[in-house]
């Protein structure tokens, strides 16, 4: 089997971080993976803010959601994955620039996780408190926040919090979601 569906296999969106600032490689790694997924006609409609001063960190954590401000803060890395909607036009009704930002945000959870990270996208966020704390324009729009560091102690974590971190990870089978020819009919 490949070593990449083993990483992705493997690969959880773990909650507990260490300390352990990240080195600039590290990030650029990261930053590389994303770079290089695809997109829609080549478009690439992404952004990446890094929170990396004090107050930008502050803004950061201060629009998480209650559940991620349990554990998100001492995470390294603090970003907001911005995508911008008039760089991969809708088309059929479809906002295809989401399309673009998922696969670019699971590049770089792969990679990270490859790299012995823990990275953890969210959507437990303040809209309003990231677009106006960090001056985003109108036509620029925050999809995701992500946290990314070196792997911490998951006793560590708050009880309700290491609950989830220790739950085993689980998937549907392949015939609970793949149908063959019709919606409903199976696949074998």
């Amino acid at each position: 089997m490949s070593k990449l569906l083993d990483v992705i296999r493997d690969r959880r969106s773990d909650r507990h971080f260490s300390n352990k600032p990240l080195e600039a490689e590290t990030v650029e790694a990261l930053l590389d993976a994303f770079r290089w997924a695809p997109s829609s006609n080549n478009r690439q409609p992404w952004r990446v803010l890094i929170a990396s001063s004090p107050e930008a960190v502050r803004i950061f954590d201060d629009a998480l959601s209650a559940g991620n401000k349990q554990w998100a803060p001492p995470a390294a890395l603090k970003m907001v994955i911005i995508g911008v909607p008039e760089e991969q036009p809708e088309r059929n009704g479809l906002q295809n620039f989401m399309l673009d930002m998922g696969m670019a945000m699971q590049n770089m959870m792969v990679q990270g996780y490859a790299m012995g990270l823990t990275i953890h996208a969210m959507a437990g966020f303040d809209y309003d408190k990231i677009c106006k704390g960090f001056n985003i324009p109108a036509n620029a729009k925050p999809v995701a926040v992500m946290a990314a560091g070196y792997r911490g102690r998951v006793e560590d974590l708050a009880e309700e919090v290491r609950v989830k971190d220790l739950k085993p990870r689980t998937r549907k089978a392949i015939p609970e979601f793949t149908y063959r020819d019709n919606y409903g009919t199976a696949f074998k």
